[in-house]
């Protein structure tokens, strides 16, 4: 290792040293400061500083460019709870400061910097693959290094994480996060390969789900449930889809609520709960075409990207009844845009109410104009089933006083 002007050695210098939690010793056999036994022993002390990790190794069959071998000398491999000065590292083991490398890079973390440092003692990086393969039997360490080294080898690479994505495997999320453990810079350099991957899959699985869907035949399910706010709708629909061991996703009903639904797969969105929808969120031909219980092929409007809904059942929670929803809905030219296209896709209409859950369907209704003496065509919702409401959030009690505020979590101790 070439010696190098540093900060450390510039003691007229305003920048600050240098410091790092993973730092590499490189010295020449006959240049140790010290017996290699008795380095050792200040290096173990190196603990009182916060030295969680360190290993060693004698580089003997190191070669050039010339195919010659190279002096032997050792490379040391000390791991920090914390970034230390190299300077203070270097005067404990009465070492040049020059011989040593700081071992975190930009965009990486501690952990997968030390990985890299302590494979680097075997030439088991990416980057010395060409150099000779020492046996890890032959490491000096304070852990476990072979079994170290052996599941280092194991972990996956990359390219087997796209390759388990592409496959349907793993889900993007789980993909991101194993990527993200080999090191900040490497997420950098794959995420746009993640996107591509799993846009690719949830492509070609939308296409299979359309065909799965037209050969079954079978109507997606649309349940309207309306009523006042706390009386259980989003409750109702939530647990309704985890008794039927169906997988569900929440929209909000406000402005674009259907941006969530790009990176979800048919299973993960079976079912689709729009959340207090309201009249001005959405243009009256996307909501027909949202809750179309014969049309599979559907693409929701989003702000960055339009996806596809894969929903088996629909659950669209408001404060509305249909009827009462379309006549709030602005700019509709309602000698076309007709309240029957909406109530023909709703298979299901449920009022909630504080105390029942109200099975209700719509009924024409003539109602006389008290100024003009005119009838008028309106809806309205008739009961013809009741249950009892379990799921009001009304009978959960909400509020609380300042004493209670004061002792928050006093009796969970």
């Amino acid at each position: 290792m070439e010696a190098k002007k540093t900060q450390d050695t510039d003691k007229s210098s305003n920048v600050s040293p240098r410091r790092s939690p993973v730092l590499m010793l490189v010295q020449q056999e006959e240049h140790l400061s010290l017996p290699i036994n008795e380095l050792q022993t200040k290096i173990e002390r190196l603990k009182n500083v916060g030295l969680i990790r360190w290993a060693y190794i004698k580089h003997d069959k190191d070669k050039n460019e010339d195919g010659e071998l190279v002096a032997p000398h050792y490379h040391f491999t000390l791991q920090f709870k914390k970034r230390v000065s190299v300077n203070s590292i270097a005067k404990r083991l009465k070492e040049n400061v020059n011989q040593f490398e700081i071992m975190t890079k930009r965009g990486r973390d501690a952990k997968v910097s030390a990985n890299n440092a302590f494979a680097y003692l075997v030439h088991r990086t990416e980057n010395a693959r060409e150099k000779y393969q020492y046996d890890p039997k032959d490491v000096v360490s304070n852990f476990d290094f072979p079994k170290f080294i052996q599941e280092l080898a194991e972990q996956m690479t990359p390219q087997d994480i796209l390759d388990m994505l592409g496959e349907g495997k793993i889900t993007k999320r789980e993909a991101q996060k194993q990527i993200l453990s080999l090191g900040a810079s490497i997420m950098s350099e794959y995420k746009r390969k993640i996107d591509d991957v799993y846009a690719t899959r949830l492509e070609l699985e939308y296409r299979k789900w359309v065909k799965k869907m037209k050969t079954a035949n079978e109507p997606i399910r649309v349940i309207w449930c309306y009523g006042a706010g706390g009386t259980g709708k989003t409750r109702y629909a939530r647990e309704w889809a985890i008794n039927q061991n169906m997988n569900y996703y929440i929209c909000s009903g406000s402005n674009s609520p259907f941006d969530g639904l790009k990176d979800l797969s048919p299973k993960e969105q079976e079912v689709l709960i729009i959340d207090e929808l309201r009249p001005k969120t959405l243009q009256y031909p996307d909501l027909l075409q949202i809750l179309d219980p014969m049309n599979f092929e559907k693409v929701a409007v989003a702000r960055y990207y339009n996806p596809h809904v894969m929903a088996k059942v629909i659950f669209v929670c408001t404060i509305y009844n249909p009827y009462q929803f379309y006549m709030h809905m602005p700019r509709l030219d309602r000698n076309i845009d007709t309240f029957d296209q909406l109530s023909r896709r709703i298979g299901l209409n449920i009022e909630f109410t504080k105390s029942h859950i109200n099975e209700t369907v719509p009924k024409l209704k003539k109602v006389k104009d008290e100024d003009t003496d005119e009838a008028e065509t309106t809806y309205i919702y008739e009961t013809i089933k009741s249950h009892e409401n379990k799921f009001n959030a009304n009978k959960v009690e909400t509020k609380f006083t300042l004493e209670d505020l004061e002792n928050y979590g006093n009796n969970e101790k």
